[in-house]
């Protein structure tokens, strides 16, 4: 059984652009993400977390996932990985005036989507994890200062208020919509302006 994580965030100030709240400098919390794990960190904890597998089979078993998603995904397929999400390729095209212009060549770039399931939906992912600011963490844990908290950086910033960017942005031709509304545009999009954070899809 997943133990309860601790999730970071930072406060930040910023001006949405759009939306009720168009124009106003207002505050948000934005995710902290304090340390990247490698691939080989990733592996080593697999096979120190009670697996029954080697590190060599669990490295093995991952390397050849990620080659079989690759080319499933780019002949076109969606991949769903059990209750991790739903894998498939996203498309990011320059506009033509008609629809006979519109050709292979308006297409600007492919991207990774990833459609979150119901248990890593956003209500699912708050049940399982403490929500505290990064600069309180980590003071309890004994490092690093208010001003510079031990050097963690924000990530999956997709605040109201601007902020982080997703690659593969533009626009995106008939895209799927994700679970619980909200139009995917190439790379995830912001509805409202109440500074509500949108993390269905995304283009990664």
């Amino acid at each position: 059984m997943m133990g309860l994580g601790t999730s970071k965030y930072r406060k930040v100030m910023r001006t949405p652009q759009s939306g009720e709240n168009a124009g106003k400098k207002l505050w948000y919390a934005t995710a902290v993400s304090d340390r990247e794990m490698s691939f080989e960190d990733f592996v080593t904890h697999i096979s120190e977390h009670n697996s029954p597998y080697s590190r060599g089979t669990i490295h093995g078993v991952l390397m050849d996932t990620l080659d079989c998603l690759k080319e499933l995904i780019l002949d076109g397929k969606s991949v769903r990985l059990s209750d991790l999400g739903l894998f498939s390729i996203g498309m990011t095209s320059r506009g033509e005036e008609t629809r006979e212009k519109v050709t292979a060549a308006s297409v600007q770039g492919v991207h990774l989507i990833v459609r979150n399931t119901k248990n890593w939906s956003n209500a699912e992912l708050k049940k399982l994890t403490k929500i505290v600011a990064y600069d309180e963490y980590v003071a309890g844990e004994g490092g690093g200062t208010a001003g510079n908290p031990g050097g963690g950086s924000s990530s999956g910033d997709t605040t109201q208020g601007g902020g982080g960017t997703q690659e593969g942005g533009g626009t995106q031709e008939g895209g799927g919509t994700q679970e619980g509304g909200g139009s995917q545009g190439g790379g995830g999009t912001q509805e409202g302006g109440g500074g509500k954070t949108d993390s269905g899809d995304v283009g990664l």
